[in-house]
């Protein structure tokens, strides 16, 4: 736990900032402004910069494979279980969309970044990268817009993928990937520089999430635990045999499952506001989630470990 020590402090430092907002600026202004900064340069730097220096080879091409099966049966679980809470009137047709935002799609970025960062080592953090922008990503501006939309207003406002191909992380990604395809030299100067910008975006993410950390009602307490089980444990069990099925193992194995687990997508709070789904549910879900992700963030990794 205590490697996740300085990741903790950030998060509570977003959490008072939203309390105390320093020189009378808006939690909100603070959370968009540095969303910004994370979208459009720290996080395309930092992208850059892992995947061109890392050792990973065949991974680039297997992560892919495990996450897209895990977001894909982790989903029909979700909207399996949802959609009968929804027909038997346990929860309304807003916080049925809200619950499947925050159980089918993870925050991999955000806190599973800086988790895999913290406890295995820079080197590994390619792997979360990959599960976010080839996996994630796609699917919450594809199918999570489409879930959205049907939950709540029904209007998405346009074509579906046009979030996803003007995102600078994402062609980062593919731009990294042609570069090592084709083996074409980089000089070092460029990747100190992307170095420098890179390691700016994890304390930028953890201090957003840390923002958009609220609890507005015990009245959701118990629709926190199907969330739970859903996010942080069946999408990581999930993740560990289909990872184990395609030849994963060890480290790369733990990255994988760890990343898998991460917590509620905070570009949900945005959705749900947008889609008029219930914001408040989402965000609550979000909080205790990621409090309990990064409790036992470390238990996780360590059993990882000894059985990879």
């Amino acid at each position: 736990m205590q490697t996740l020590i300085p990741m903790v402090l950030i998060l509570a430092a977003g959490v008072a900032w939203r309390y105390l907002e320093p020189a009378n600026i808006s939690s909100t202004q603070v959370r968009m402004t540095m969303g910004a900064l994370v979208i459009n340069l720290f996080a395309p730097a930092l992208i850059l910069e892992v995947v061109l220096t890392s050792t990973l080879e065949k991974e680039f091409y297997q992560i892919p494979f495990s996450g897209l099966t895990t977001v894909a049966l982790v989903l029909g679980a979700t909207l399996a279980l949802y959609f009968l809470l929804l027909r038997t009137g346990r929860i309304t047709r807003t916080q049925a969309g809200a619950l499947v935002m925050a159980s089918a799609f993870g925050n991999g970025m955000g806190i599973g970044l800086p988790a895999v960062d913290a406890l295995m080592g820079s080197e590994w953090t390619a792997i979360t990268l990959i599960y976010e922008l080839l996996v994630t990503v796609p699917f919450v501006w594809t199918i999570g817009v489409l879930l959205c939309a049907y939950f709540g207003t029904r209007v998405a406002g346009g074509a579906l993928g046009r979030e996803l191909l003007s995102m600078p992380p994402f062609w980062a990604v593919v731009l990294a990937l042609i570069i090592r395809y084709f083996d074409i030299p980089v000089p070092k100067a460029l990747i100190d520089t992307l170095h420098l910008m890179g390691v700016a975006a994890i304390p930028l993410l953890l201090l957003m999430v840390g923002i958009s950390l609220k609890v507005t009602s015990l009245k959701y307490m118990l629709l926190v635990v199907p969330v739970v089980f859903l996010k942080l444990l069946l999408s990581p069990v999930i993740a560990f045999y289909t990872g184990g099925f395609i030849g994963l193992d060890g480290a790369a194995l733990t990255a994988l499952v760890m990343t898998s687990a991460s917590p509620a997508v905070v570009v949900g709070i945005a959705l749900c506001d947008r889609f008029q789904l219930d914001t408040e549910l989402f965000c609550t879900v979000l909080t205790i989630s990621t409090v309990i992700y990064v409790l036992l963030a470390p238990t996780m990794f360590t059993t990882l470990i000894s059985i990879t």
